[in-house]
């Protein structure tokens, strides 16, 4: 899976793809960054609107915060990094 997070005029975009089959691993990734995150700005920003499109092998996410509100690209990419990413990794590591 590849992830990028852009930050584009006054939303932030997260592009996901090779995600067939595993959507449903990245909304519960995105749902848990939303329910952890502490930080102003995160996925948890009360002030975040979400929309998600999928489409075949690829996502996009958009989040756009209310008008004055900033969100901090590096936390969201930190934050599903560990859910996607890193929470993967041991798996991939015990295969041989």
């Amino acid at each position: 899976m590849r992830m990028r997070v852009l930050e584009r005029q006054n939303e932030v975009r997260i592009e996901l793809s090779r995600v067939a089959g595993r959507q449903d691993s990245v909304l519960a990734a995105l749902t848990a960054c939303q329910r952890s995150c502490t930080c102003t700005g995160g996925l948890g920003s009360p002030t975040a609107a979400l929309s998600v499109r999928a489409r075949g092998d690829e996502m996009q996410v958009r989040l756009r915060p209310t008008q004055g509100q900033q969100l901090d690209v590096g936390e969201i990419y930190r934050c599903l990094r560990r859910s996607l990413v890193e929470r993967e990794r041991p798996l991939a590591a015990s295969t041989p």
